[in-house]
């Protein structure tokens, strides 16, 4: 997967380019505030009962502002901050490890312990879109376009005999963190992520032996 932050190749004057500027870094900050104001007034009054202009006006900006980072009320809730770090891992592990030992080792080294360090919030946020039909209808579109995405990037590293399996291979690994996560916030993280992926890749690993 190509990285969405980190280094690109030289340009023609042979200067490293760096991906994040100061605005890519100011617009995460805007979407990370806009998010973690959102959700408080979701869970406290509903989904419905909240506007966008509500959202902005408490965060401290315009609505016109806020909308230039999310096209949506959904998506202010199903974005994930973790995202662009998480694309760089992979897009690393994938030049050392095979494509399913990368994605394990990433899910798992990189997401389940980003959760761990943002318990409270991304535990709250992920329960909210499971509770939520509007946002768990957006989730499941979202979970498309991720597999479109990794099949790209798994396409991308993968040999040309064995291209045709990033598909299979995408929707399966991405099928392991869905229902880790499903688990992960049906019991309210007494089992931890980590665990509960590892298990989903044994299992997956396993298919093949089953009888």
């Amino acid at each position: 997967m190509t990285p969405i932050f980190g280094i690109t190749p030289k340009d023609d004057s042979g200067i490293l380019l760096l991906v994040v500027t100061l605005r890519q870094r100011n617009r995460l900050s805007a979407m990370r505030l806009t998010q973690r104001t959102a959700l408080p007034l979701f869970i406290e009054r509903g989904w419905d009962e909240v506007t966008v202009g509500e959202i902005a006006a408490t965060a401290g900006m315009a609505p016109s502002t806020l909308y230039r980072h999310f096209a949506t009320k959904e998506e202010i809730v199903i974005w994930d901050e973790h995202d662009v770090a998480i694309d760089h891992a992979l897009d690393r592990a994938l030049k050392q490890q095979a494509p399913l030992a990368a994605i394990r080792d990433v899910f798992i080294s990189e997401l389940s312990t980003r959760y761990d360090a943002d318990l409270h919030f991304q535990l709250a946020r992920i329960k909210y879109i499971y509770r939520t039909e509007q946002l768990h209808a957006a989730a499941v579109e979202a979970d498309f376009k991720a597999r479109a995405d990794l099949t790209k990037g798994l396409e991308f590293h993968m040999s040309k005999k064995d291209r045709g399996a990033a598909n299979t291979l995408a929707g399966a690994a991405l099928l392991v963190l869905d229902i880790a996560i499903d688990r992960w916030q049906s019991n309210d993280a007494k089992t931890p992520l980590s665990t509960l992926l590892q298990d989903g890749f044994d299992q997956l690993e396993r298919l093949g032996q089953l009888r």
